[in-house]
């Protein structure tokens, strides 16, 4: 009876530990947009990217935290639906810019320093004047008014990536 009992519960433990791992294999990640996190820009190198292509080129850029709700929220419920409502394919017009480590590392007054962000998710549009990025025009989140996909629209046809 003994050995019954034992052998039941490494049973037991042995099917337990299969299901936490093939939980933890096939977790959802937090971010489930369908863009590779490798063609986000990195913080860091915003500016020499910026200033290495010219001043003939407008970036119109997305300030994304993958840890922040509401940058989740904004990338894949808010832009979603403007592509859809615009026919307008936002992952090849929009760049997205992590500052997820920024967040992490309470950094995110840099955001106001380098481009005058004083909230994200943000949107702005930057280009180069003299030898130094300028931003053009920005969106910022506001977490008392959420941004809505007209909003962002708005923004699009501000900057003349729309054509209504």
């Amino acid at each position: 009876m003994f050995k019954k009992v034992v052998y039941s519960l490494l049973l037991l433990i042995c099917a337990y530990s299969t299901a936490v791992v093939a939980f933890r294999v096939f977790e959802p990640k937090t971010d489930t947009n369908v863009i590779d996190e490798g063609a986000y820009l990195d913080y860091d190198s915003l500016r020499e990217y910026i200033l290495s292509t010219g001043e003939s080129v407008t970036h119109y850029l997305f300030f994304y935290s993958r840890n922040d709700n509401d940058c989740v929220y904004v990338k894949n419920t808010v832009l979603a639906s403007v592509s859809v409502n615009t026919q307008l394919q936002i992952d090849r017009m929009i760049e997205t810019v992590d500052i997820t480590s920024l967040e992490a590392n309470m950094l995110t007054e840099k955001l106001s320093a380098d481009w005058g962000i004083q909230r994200y998710p943000a949107f702005a549009a930057v280009t180069v004047k003299d030898g130094e990025p300028v931003v053009l025009n920005s969106l910022e989140y506001d977490g008392e008014i959420p941004l809505s996909a007209l909003d962002v629209e708005a923004w699009l046809r501000e900057n003349g990536l729309t054509a209504n």
